[in-house]
């Protein structure tokens, strides 16, 4: 075997041993899921917790809550680039100050049409006055230190919740978890499109696998394809019968 081909066949071995190890980390995180969501569902299945009441503590994994209290709107945040049933929009998040505490929780109160998936026009239009009976489903608020916003001249949005950077935008204590709105009691105020009230609640995240297994596959299979090109090449055997004469 040639320098060439040993340097090519240990490369291909290489990239297949890169893959293979993708995709062992693709397994795991969909054991990992696999765990959370078990847990997820056991606490989903739990009676409801009133927050005044019994704050919640260690990992919040779809808690069934109600809470009371009113909406802060002059401080709400807008998650951009949403879609609910192929339209796209934005998911509207609000603070709501919990009755009788000094505390908030960041309530989802569901998602907003916007043509450009960014700021809705005049927010404060989907507000809900007055104290309000929230039931939901918590969930642990995301903190990776970047929620990725972004200014436009309508106002800021951002990709995703963040537990850092939305506290520091707020001047009194958040709890480590947020709420999605599934049922609310005391709408005083609708706002319809085609007879749909706004916000539109929205699902929480669905306890299902992901993508982590169509992804190690897709891992070994890359794998699978370099190991193989490498043995097809060092096997194959170099011309050995005389050169052809030169034509003219």
């Amino acid at each position: 075997m040639t320098a060439s081909r040993q340097l090519l066949f240990l490369l291909t071995v290489v990239v297949a041993a890169g893959a293979t190890g993708l995709g062992a980390w693709q397994l795991d995180r969909l054991f990992e899921r696999r765990a959370r969501n078990r847990g997820s569902l056991v606490d989903s299945r739990a009676g409801a917790i009133d927050l005044a009441t019994e704050p919640l503590a260690g990992p919040v994994r779809y808690r069934r809550v109600t809470v009371s209290g009113w909406y802060d709107h002059d401080r709400e945040f807008v998650l951009r680039g949403r879609l609910l049933r192929g339209t796209p929009g934005v998911q509207i998040v609000t603070p709501l100050r919990i009755s009788g505490q000094d505390t908030a929780v960041l309530v989802n109160r569901g998602f907003v049409p916007s043509p450009d998936a960014g700021y809705p026009i005049g927010p404060n239009r989907y507000a809900e006055p007055g104290v309000q009976a929230i039931e939901g489903i918590a969930i642990d608020l995301p903190d990776e230190g970047d929620g990725q916003p972004l200014s436009t001249g309508n106002g800021e949005t951002w990709h995703r919740l963040d537990r850092r950077q939305f506290g520091d935008r707020l001047p009194y204590p958040v709890r480590p978890y947020y709420v999605i709105a599934t049922v609310d009691t005391t709408r005083t105020r609708e706002h319809t499109v085609k007879g749909t009230s706004l916000p539109v609640r929205v699902e929480p995240p669905a306890l299902d696998d992901g993508p982590h297994l169509s992804y190690a596959v897709q891992w070994f299979m890359i794998a699978g394809a370099a190991l193989g090109f490498g043995l097809v090449f060092v096997r194959r055997r170099p011309p050995t019968g005389p050169l052809a004469p030169p034509v003219g």
